[in-house]
């Protein structure tokens, strides 16, 4: 029988107890000098402790992967936060009463710092209220910034953010060159204590995160140029935290191909049934990294049986002893999985790892329904906050199963909103939180640590309720991923509705994902050439022998935008848009898409969404040469 940390819980418990014991017997009961019972008096206090502190975690479910010095650590900072959570409870209660009271000083706390600023002088002065901050500081995008970035990241002093800046993010870019934002670090720890309250688990299991490392580049004052998750590669505070956190070894997050990544992170994730989280940045990397066990789970067997990494797997070969060192031949276990295997993978996230409370991911692009159906059938899904790479927004604080919604959070992020209708408009009137309405939609205005100030972040939220007197959101689309021939503007849920009926009448069709582009982008390098105003719809499914769509069914998605959509269905009845073309491609279509997008683009792995609208020429040529069935 192997011996488990329960196991040695309990020995160390007996062996503190027992010295404890020695100790009040040697020195209380028989006579001793002063500073002998005084020395005693310590030593016991510090092994009831050690007695107390033992036979607890021997109760607690544990992560085997853990040495003692991890497995005390996060046992420690778990028992620290757990009873600081309600004073940290208290005030967020405080904040979400008067959220009004927390953006003003949010914003007067802002203005305070960055005043001295080139920026600040022309821009903020004179501010002292958030109306004055509506009336006075214009809305922005991100050509207003870009000047000032890039000085900041040139190392030029006093330009726009008075605040230790140690990297600069990189937005996706997925269309091309990526947004340069100063992170500026915020120790609020507002996140850790929804997260606590939210998840809620053992405080020694240990979690499940999904990485690859991105490219590298410095500013020319030498900071980092990264994506919003990055690990960094020689900071010894991370590879602590993630040695006490995560069941992959720090080696493990130096790997800069894809594949590799995600099979090195799986594999040691297999090796602990007691995993309590499993984490990735988008629902579509945990498909594809599902997809990956199942077509690959021979070679996760074998690797897990004899404790060695795979030699078919393109890894530097420093990194490879590393990996090697810390696997451990585990038969026992691979027994075990190849048990669940063989009853099939509808439901193997809960069966592989039964104490598992949740996934966490974000699901921008269609991924929940297919992984609910399959893999992580029965395991709750939580998406625990809504930001981007320019600012953390709110917070999730629900998991009952209900779509993903999110209190804002008024203390780190100013938040004003423009009424749907008044998007088009380049200097639109903006609404407070404590003025929007329920069932309103409503763009995202943000002002942030990270020095943006009534930032149009392009999002458009609803608001479903409040919490307290502070709203709560549910996000619709980007204004970017908007189709829009004719002023129609259907966003990417409508599509996504239409599709999902269509596949009802596509007898034998699964789904692996879609995007779409507007017909003129297809003549955008042509000139005097007349063409029918259409969407094109990319359809990719798993691969079925002599699978196709007759002309009728196609013609399904079609007949259900212009059942949900009636500017679209009006347009189409004047014939100004013509009938939606929807075209399949064939497997692989888009891994090649993502792949090309990250070749010429700053986006990352880690960061990747694929994206529902197609908006360069190069993309859309891509898509058409793969497609199978027109």
């Amino acid at each position: 029988m192997a011996v488990t940390w329960e196991h040695r819980c309990v020995l160390w418990a007996l062996a503190s107890a027992g010295f404890t014991a020695y100790v009040i017997n040697a020195y209380f009961i028989n006579d001793a000098t002063w500073l002998c019972r005084v020395a005693a008096g310590f030593l016991a206090i510090l092994g009831t402790l050690s007695s107390v502190t033992a036979f607890h975690i021997s109760t607690l479910r544990c992560s085997e992967s853990h040495s003692l010095k991890t497995l005390l650590l996060q046992y420690i900072l778990f028992q620290v936060a757990t009873l600081t959570t309600p004073f940290s409870l208290y005030k967020l209660k405080k904040l979400w009463k008067e959220p009004r009271k927390a953006q003003e000083k949010f914003l007067l706390k802002l203005i305070s710092r960055d005043a001295d600023t080139e920026y600040g002088r022309r821009y903020l002065t004179g501010i002292q209220s958030l109306q004055d901050f509506r009336d006075k500081h214009p809305l922005t995008k991100y050509d207003h910034y870009q000047d000032y970035f890039q000085r900041l990241a040139d190392g030029e002093k006093n330009v726009c953010v008075a605040a230790k800046v140690d990297r600069f993010g990189i937005s996706s870019g997925t269309t091309g060159k990526g947004k340069l934002i100063p992170m500026v670090y915020d120790d609020s720890g507002l996140g850790l204590v929804v997260a606590l309250q939210a998840v809620g688990s053992s405080p020694i299991q240990k979690i499940v995160g999904l990485y690859c490392k991105p490219a590298q580049k410095l500013t020319k004052s030498g900071l980092p140029i990264t994506p919003a998750v990055f690990v960094p590669e020689n900071s010894s505070s991370a590879e602590f935290m993630l040695s006490m956190l995560q069941n992959s070894p720090f080696s493990a997050f130096q790997i800069s191909t894809d594949f590799e990544a995600t099979y090195v992170h799986l594999l040691f994730a297999l090796n602990d049934k007691n995993i309590c989280m499993f984490y990735a940045p988008f629902a579509s990397q945990v498909y594809r990294a599902f997809s990956m066990l199942e077509d690959e789970q021979d070679m996760f067997l074998e690797d897990l049986s004899t404790g060695r990494i795979n030699p078919r797997l393109n890894i530097d070969a420093e990194i490879r002893r590393s990996l090697d060192a810390a696997l451990k031949a585990n038969p026992a276990r691979a027994d075990e999985l190849r048990a669940e295997f063989a009853r099939g993978f509808v439901g193997i996230l809960g069966r592989i790892w039964p104490h598992l409370n949740c996934f966490v991911t974000v699901d921008i692009s269609g991924y929940e329904q297919k992984l609910k159906a399959k893999y992580t059938k029965g395991t709750r899904l939580y998406t625990f906050a809504y930001g981007c790479t320019e600012g953390l927004l709110c917070f999730n604080l629900w998991m009952d199963g209900r779509p993903p919604q999110y209190v804002l959070s008024p203390s780190t992020t100013l938040t004003e909103f423009i009424p749907e209708d008044l998007s088009e408009e380049a200097n639109p009137k903006t609404l407070f939180l404590d003025e929007i309405e329920v069932g309103k939609r409503y763009e995202i205005v943000i002002t942030t640590v990270s020095g943006f100030y009534r930032y149009r972040m392009g999002d458009v939220v609803e608001v479903v309720g409040f919490h307290d007197n502070c709203p709560v959101i549910q996000v619709k689309y980007r204004t970017g991923e908007l189709l829009n021939l004719r002023s129609e503007k259907t966003d990417k849920l409508v599509v996504n509705n239409a599709i999902q009926e269509s596949l009802t009448s596509w007898q034998g069709a699964t789904l692996v994902d879609w995007t779409c582009a507007e017909s003129p982008l297809m003549y955008e390098d042509a000139e005097h050439v007349d063409f029918d105003m259409l969407y094109l719809l990319f359809i990719e499914l798993e691969s079925v022998d002599g699978f196709r769509l007759s002309e009728e069914q196609k013609s399904l998605f079609d007949q259900s935008l212009r059942k949900q959509h009636e500017f679209y269905d009006h347009y189409r009845q004047v014939g100004t848009i013509c009938e939606a073309r929807v075209m399949i491609v064939r497997p692989g279509s888009f891994k090649k898409l993502q792949d090309f997008i990250i070749a010429t683009s700053t986006a990352s792995y880690n960061q990747f969404k694929m994206p529902k609208k197609l908006r360069t020429k190069a993309t859309l040529d891509l898509m058409m040469k793969c497609v199978v069935d027109v």
